[in-house]
């Protein structure tokens, strides 16, 4: 357990000593004299509760405990080689374990005690602690797992990932990213199958459109082209079919995408002997593939300047 010897209960004042009997505030692990808390009747710190304020230990106390690796939130006891707590899941990087609060466009997988808010792109913010959020949980799968395994851009799917669940009247979320660069964007957040799938349709869809296109071009006989009946016709069906398959893209993207999220967990949670080694995999595996956001913008940059 976490030694609280020199610590000071901010209820009396005074030390803590081998012989005290401790309690620790489960939201926020404020250390208290049992008779403190219980005269006090709540947590010394109740009042920062909101704010995501989480309670650490002097330098000199933090660091006697992290030669034995004790866990900073729960306090449990880990194994000296452990990156996570395997009680709680915490990184257990000591050397920064101070009370932050991020704008949500910056919270990756290192900022765990950051306030939530909606990005600012929706208009308005959803007051809370950004830790109670992330320990919610869909099928089974916490929040705080997905913000790891997406990356720097977990606030905004996990707002519309909850916001599923909400079955808000009128809303649906839409993926704007998914409508424009429809493959693209699912390469890019590994969505392989479904990417081989839009490809494919994309790749029927824009057929007539392109024999037209490369019968200018020189690259085949006109003739041949003008013998098709009803390319016109065609093209213009397919132009309107593209155009509502983009659409479809932009709401299925986001609910495709949390499956693919929580699959992706089970099985690296089933797969790893503890919860150090799920941790250290969920890490390895996290993020977008970002080299396909250069190919996408030079690809449309090429078709532009064609």
């Amino acid at each position: 357990m976490f030694n609280y010897n020199g610590c000071v209960c901010d209820v009396c004042k005074q030390a803590f000593t081998p012989e005290s009997d401790v309690v620790v505030c489960p939201e926020c692990g404020t250390p208290h004299h049992r008779h403190c808390y219980k005269e006090l009747g709540h947590c010394v710190n109740e009042a920062r509760h909101s704010d995501g304020f989480v309670w650490n230990a002097p330098e000199r106390i933090a660091v006697q405990n992290t030669a034995a690796n004790i866990c900073p939130r729960c306090h449990s006891e880990n194994p000296r080689d452990a990156a996570f707590c395997e009680n709680c899941g915490i990184s257990l990087q000591h050397g920064n374990q101070k009370e932050v609060k991020v704008n949500p466009s910056s919270v990756g997988r290192e900022n765990r005690n950051a306030t939530f808010e909606v990005p600012p792109v929706f208009g308005k913010a959803e007051p809370g602690n950004y830790e109670r959020v992330l320990q919610e949980e869909y099928d089974g799968v916490s929040y705080k797992d997905m913000a790891i395994y997406m990356g720097e851009s977990a606030p905004y799917y996990i707002y519309h990932f909850r916001n599923l669940d909400k079955n808000i009247k009128h809303f649906r979320p839409f993926s704007w990213s998914a409508c424009l660069f429809d493959g693209f964007y699912f390469l890019y957040r590994k969505m392989w199958l479904e990417a081989l799938f839009i490809i494919f349709v994309t790749g029927i869809l824009s057929a007539p459109s392109l024999l037209l296109m490369a019968a200018e071009m020189g690259a085949i006989d006109m003739a041949v082209v003008n013998g098709i009946a009803h390319l016109d016709m065609f093209i213009t069906i397919t132009s309107v079919l593209s155009l509502a398959f983009k659409v479809f893209l932009g709401y299925w993207a986001i609910p495709q995408y949390r499956k693919k999220v929580v699959k992706d967990i089970k099985r690296i949670k089933a797969r790893s002997a503890t919860l150090n080694d799920f941790y250290q995999t969920l890490l390895k595996k996290s993020g977008p593939v970002k080299p396909v956001l250069y190919i996408a913008v030079f690809a449309i940059a090429l078709y532009f300047f064609m």
